[in-house]
């Protein structure tokens, strides 16, 4: 009988040392022999399993950080010397075909009618005045256009708009909603800026350093890679892409670019064969060593056996070289 007992305080024993090791396991209560514990004055440190997450810091910029307002100036620098540049060489290139065909220059294939202002974008210039901290005058020219237009900046190089408005454009008046976002990263000089109408994204730009004096301008309509040196254009890749709005009753012809296929904000690179070799594209440009090549399509309309438009047909046309 005692070697039973024996056997079951060893057993009992044995059991109560396994479950001590365990590293899931509490540890095991004093024995009403054991002195008690100290109290212990400290917060203990919470277990892994239970730690509160840290949160992400909201981001901040360097005190050499640009405004929005300080990368537009850049950007309108760059569109500038692009414009001047293009139109230049454009009307230099017109100007001759006017002087050989003065009757009839207007007919000739190779005379250029482009109208470059449809690059420059609305709503990148309706937050020219966007500043961290202080959007007063900000929210006085989007007011000038929209008079219950708010403007907020939820962290540092954001901004957002909502406003309402009448469109009359119908001949009818309907109530219409918009928004906009322009975000900028300071550190890198790039700015993004999208809009909707009635939660369809109606605009967007891009403008991205791409290292080595080149940007990259990105819109809707538009693909841009430039190379600006000392307010000159040294380099230029640019497409257009075909953009025939509807006429009347009969179909257009657009082929829009879209963020949701090409996003280059913040820090995107974007290739030159990205830019000019798109099957979409109304014409591109190029100049590579002072030689500005234009290369484009012309459109003809379809029309039925009435006589009625009813759609465009495109025609690719010899590259023409654009002098200086």
């Amino acid at each position: 009988m005692r070697k039973k007992l024996i056997c079951c305080l060893l057993c009992a024993a044995l059991v109560l040392g396994l479950a001590a090791c365990g590293s899931a396991a509490p540890a095991a209560a004093p024995s009403v022999t054991e002195a008690p514990a100290p109290v212990v004055t400290a917060a203990p440190a919470a277990p892994e399993a239970t730690a509160t997450p840290t949160p992400t810091p909201a981001p901040t910029l360097s005190p050499s950080a640009k405004s929005y307002q300080d990368i537009y100036l850049q950007y309108l620098a760059v569109y500038a010397a692009i414009s001047d540049e293009v139109q230049r060489r454009l009307e230099m290139h017109n100007a001759v075909l006017r002087s050989q065909y003065p009757d009839s220059y207007y007919m000739n294939s190779n005379y250029l009618m482009q109208d470059f202002t449809l690059f420059l974008p609305d709503y990148p210039a309706m937050g020219s005045d966007l500043r961290d901290g202080d959007l007063t005058a900000a929210e006085t020219v989007l007011r000038q256009r929209w008079p219950d237009a708010e403007l907020s900046n939820p962290q540092p190089g954001a901004y957002a708009a909502s406003y309402t408005y009448v469109d009359k454009t119908s001949g009818k008046e309907v109530q219409r909603s918009g928004r906009c976002v322009w975000e900028c990263n300071g550190d890198l000089g790039a700015f993004r800026v999208r809009a909707w109408l009635d939660d369809e994204m109606v605009e967007f730009t891009e403008f991205i350093p791409q290292g080595d004096d080149t940007w990259l301008l990105y819109t809707m309509s538009d693909k841009v890679l430039v190379s600006f040196t000392e307010g000159s254009v040294t380099g230029l890749w640019y497409t257009h892409r075909i953009n025939q709005p509807a006429q009347n009753q009969f179909p257009g012809d657009v082929r829009l670019c879209s963020l949701e296929e090409n996003d280059f904000f913040p820090a995107g690179i974007a290739q030159q064969d990205w830019v000019i070799q798109d099957a979409d594209a109304e014409y591109t440009l190029t100049l590579e060593d002072d030689v500005m090549t234009y290369t484009g399509k012309v459109f003809q309309d379809i029309t039925n056996d009435q006589g009625v438009k009813i759609g465009i047909l495109w025609h690719e046309i010899d590259p023409i070289r654009l002098e200086k």
